[in-house]
């Protein structure tokens, strides 16, 4: 027989929808417990909750020693019973609340219809042998556990028709196949304990370290060398920092797993740019392109930060150059970032042209007697044979009306533009690229500026070329605005990221060559650099070579955008000893490189004294932040799963479906699984198959940063001890964190201090793995998932080696 398949909820959420609509319609405040349980009661259990006819008994008979009874409903689900008491709708049961739990005992639960309704039900339940009580009116579904039900203990509030969510909720916990499936061993009749986390106990959220002692001096090599902004408008320098190859590997040796095209599904059809030919795709398209015909619009799409403007531009003004100059071409770039958010297109758009039009154009002029007129002279002859052919001996006043003819289309700035640009288009090759549709993540906005980017090729006959996203093209390629154009479909890699930043430190490092720069230490000393330059040779060693060049690569995954972020963070951030780093180097230490740690503290925290999530640049694998301490490792215990499965080429590919039907035993939700598949996939650290957003339905693979931060990140004391203050922390080890943080925190001696950071991450670590081994005894799968064992040890290494630099330094000095 095959296994059965617990429903999810967008298969059963139809039914609660109609269900709802149904209960929108009457006024139950009137309604009788018999039509409260025909109207609402009866439907939620057996077409929403799944309960069927074999499984429910209506007013069962419990005999009993002070008064019989009749249960309204029993049911059971192999050795379960739940015993379901139902009142009108109309009966005083509390209103709808944010309170999840509410004491049994209490003023809301202890008193009136509701206590009286619980009471019985709690008899009932006793008779029977029941394992969990539900009292309900319908709109409020109370329900609790038998083993622990005293006055002082807690029941669980769901209001499905009145909170967002809790039908859900309602159906994972009492949905027949869930309980089937375990899901009452989540109901609990405790409050869930509050979560201590050391960020905010101590106050340190919101602290800043300030930045290091150089930043200000290499200012200006960092906005020439890594803000695009300046990089883009320079060809000598888009020569030195262009990278001409591609990035794409199939198997990481290091991770040992294996890696999914970059390239989604939803794109094979596209041809892959290949940057190290001499003539590319665009290359190939502007050579061949040809005046007065409108070619199928050229989609230029890629990941984010994949270097899709570095690329064109760098066409424009270095590969294409030559093209472009011989054909006298009309390379119109427009940036849709200087458009703003609220911006309008079709003005942003037409406004953009208006200016190209206006501007000295070399070996293409736009004047009046070579463009405008001719563009006009239709138009013009038109005039002259009626409107103004009583003009013809009055030459200079048919003048006058022609240029007010032509000025009022230049004011009104579209029908000037359309006319002067099909004419240009007609002489020679206009080309006309649209950047950045995408920027501000705005799907009508994007849907806007496709429709006119992509008209102005019908209306005006020039090539338009237009560089996406690949999410954006998955959002649109089924929009109207796709399906009336022909498309040429073009994929552009991202190039090695060490290669990237390589080139723009070489290029800051030219910069800032024979500078000097008096640095002020913290000895009050000055230190005198002659050459500031060689900071960047200390930098190219630091972070390009070694673990922290493999961190800084891997966090960055194929996103250039990003990996630059953390560089550029890095060269800033007062986590890093930039002074010492100079002093050594100018000592004659040339091999001097920064340490792993405050390489990851300068790139991820930046400005920042401690890791907050939502806030650094990076993530947290050790906290879902799903409120429950059973489902804390989530998020590891997901990428343990799709490592495991990357190891294997044919089955790194796996469905959220999988994810969820794995996840779900430790105790989660459908819904609780895919937000956390959610946030890897907005993180970057797994990936979906089609370049989509992550639905019940998609395909997700490990990202090569998700697998660095499970298999490397995960056992470094740096990451560990900054995730551990933004980590809720088990009673039974918070006391003592706590305590060792406030001695920490006060501690001068920097080998006392590492001693008790040691002790500190030890109890923060035992405390997981205290996790981690409840789930493995309780579902003996999980146990090929376990990770924290094997993270101790090379974090306590890490911790060790930290101890015995120091005491070799305290030596040294004494």
């Amino acid at each position: 027989m095959a296994e059965s398949r617990v429903k999810d909820w967008g298969e059963t959420s139809e039914q609660f929808d109609a269900l709802k609509a149904f209960v929108g319609t009457k006024d139950l405040s009137q309604a009788n417990e018999a039509q409260t349980r025909y109207d609402v009661i009866d439907r939620m259990l057996r077409e929403v909750l799944g309960w069927t006819y074999g499984a429910v008994t209506v007013e069962e008979y419990a005999p009993g020693d002070n008064k019989a009874g009749f249960i309204d409903y029993s049911l059971r689900s192999g050795d379960v019973t739940i015993v379901v008491e139902a009142k009108k709708a109309g009966a005083a049961f509390p209103t709808p609340t944010n309170k999840a739990r509410l004491k049994l005992g209490g003023s809301v639960l202890g008193e009136g219809e509701i206590a009286s309704a619980i009471e019985q039900a709690k008899e009932y339940a006793k008779r029977k042998g029941a394992q969990v009580v539900v009292a309900t009116n319908g709109l409020c579904w109370c329900f609790f556990n038998t083993e622990n039900s005293t006055s002082d203990n807690f029941a669980s509030l769901l209001f499905p028709f009145d909170k967002h969510g809790q039908a859900e909720e309602l159906f994972n916990i009492l949905g027949a196949e869930n309980v089937a499936a375990g899901s009452l061993s989540r109901i609990t009749n405790e409050l869930p304990a509050p979560e201590e986390r050391l960020l905010t106990a101590f106050k340190v959220a919101d602290d800043r370290v300030d930045r290091n002692n150089i930043a200000d001096q290499i200012t200006p090599a960092l906005d020439g060398a890594l803000y695009s902004e300046s990089l883009l408008q320079d060809s000598e320098v888009l020569r030195r920092c262009f990278v001409s190859t591609e990035a794409r590997t199939k198997f990481d040796a290091m991770l040992g797993m294996h890696l999914a095209d970059p390239k989604p599904r939803s794109v094979v059809p596209a041809q892959r740019i290949n940057r190290e030919k001499q003539r590319d795709h665009l290359q190939t398209i502007i050579e061949k392109g040809a005046p007065s015909y409108a070619p199928p619009v050229t989609l230029i799409i890629g990941s984010v930060g994949a270097g899709k403007s570095t690329y064109l531009k760098h066409f424009e003004l270095v590969t294409g150059s030559e093209t472009l100059s011989q054909k006298k071409a009309h390379w119109i770039y427009i940036d849709m970032e200087a458009m703003g958010k609220n911006g309008d297109p079709r003005k942003f758009i037409y406004a953009q042209l208006k200016d190209y039009l206006a501007a000295r154009i070399p070996n293409a002029p736009v004047d009046y007697k070579t463009v405008v007129e001719p563009a006009y002279e239709t138009e013009i002859n038109a005039l002259k044979r009626g409107p103004l052919a009583m003009l013809a001996n009055d030459q200079l006043e048919m003048n006058r009306l022609i240029a007010k003819r032509i000025y009022d289309d230049y004011e009104a700035t579209e029908p000037y533009v359309d006319k002067v640009l099909t004419y240009l288009a007609r002489k020679n090759l206009a080309v006309i690229v649209i950047d950045n549709i995408d920027l501000y993540e705005d799907e009508a906005l994007e849907t806007a500026v496709f429709a006119e980017g992509l008209a102005l090729s019908k209306r005006v006959h020039c090539h338009v070329i237009v560089s996406v996203r690949d999410t954006t093209f998955v959002r649109h390629k089924t929009d109207s605005a796709f399906d009336a154009y022909e498309l040429r479909k073009l994929w552009l890699d991202p190039p090695p990221l060490k290669a990237v930043i390589s080139a723009r430190l070489t290029y800051a490092k030219k910069i800032l060559h024979k500078k000097s720069a008096s640095i002020d230490l913290a000895n009050n000393m000055r230190l005198q650099v002659p050459d500031l330059s060689i900071f960047f040779d200390i930098v190219q060693q630091s972070i390009l070579r070694g673990q922290a060049g493999d961190y800084v690569e891997a966090i960055a995954d194929l996103n250039i955008r990003k990996g630059i972020a953390l560089v550029r963070n890095f060269l800033t951030s007062g986590h890093i000893e930039a002074d010492r780093a100079l002093q050594q180097y100018l000592q004659g230490e040339t091999q001097y490189y920064f340490p792993f740690h405050e390489v990851f503290k300068g790139t991820t925290l930046g400005q920042w004294q401690h890791f907050r999530e939502g806030r650094a640049e990076g993530v947290n694998i050790f906290d879902a932040r799903l409120g429950a301490r059973r489902l804390r490792m989530l998020r590891a215990f997901a990428l343990q799963f799709l490592l495991h499965r990357a190891k294997d080429e044919k089955s790194m590919e796996v469905s959220v479906e999988e994810c969820c039907d794995l996840l779900c035993r430790i105790g989660a939700t459908p819904r609780q699984v895919e937000e956390c598949l959610d946030f890897l996939h907005r993180n970057g650290l797994v990936r979906t198959t089609d370049s989509a957003s992550l639905s019940s339905t998609s395909t997700v693979v490990a990202s090569r940063s998700g697998g660095y931060y499970a298999r490397i990140l995960s056992r470094k004391f740096v990451y560990v001890e900054e995730c551990m203050y933004d980590t809720a922390i088990d009673a039974s080890a918070w006391n003592r964190v706590h305590d060792l943080t406030a001695q920490i925190l006060l501690e001068k001696n920097q080998l006392v201090r590492m001693r008790q950071r040691k002790t500190r991450i030890m109890l923060f670590l035992q405390a997981l793995d205290d996790i981690e081994n409840e789930i493995a005894n309780d579902v003996p799968l999980f146990k090929n998932f376990q990770t924290i064992a094997s993270i101790r040890t090379a974090v306590l290494d890490d911790v060790d080696d930290a101890i015995r630099k120091l005491q070799s330094r305290a030596r040294s000095r004494n």
